[in-house]
């Protein structure tokens, strides 16, 4: 394998998938889980926790 020295390459996100796995058929999805559901699964999380310790301290 040719590896490219990485200063040449400009790396936009960083995705779970790898050049070796080929084209995906689902990187649609694929990209909407990593840029949407993700961060909102996480901010969901938050306010859950948030939530969780008012409720307790109250």
């Amino acid at each position: 394998m040719n590896y490219i020295d990485s200063p040449q390459i400009a790396p936009t996100f960083q995705s779970n998938s790898r050049a070796e796995d080929g084209q995906l058929d689902c990187s649609r999805w694929s990209g909407l889980c990593e840029g949407v559901l993700i961060p909102l699964g996480s901010l969901f999380a938050v306010f859950l926790l948030m939530l969780g310790v008012m409720l307790i301290t109250t």
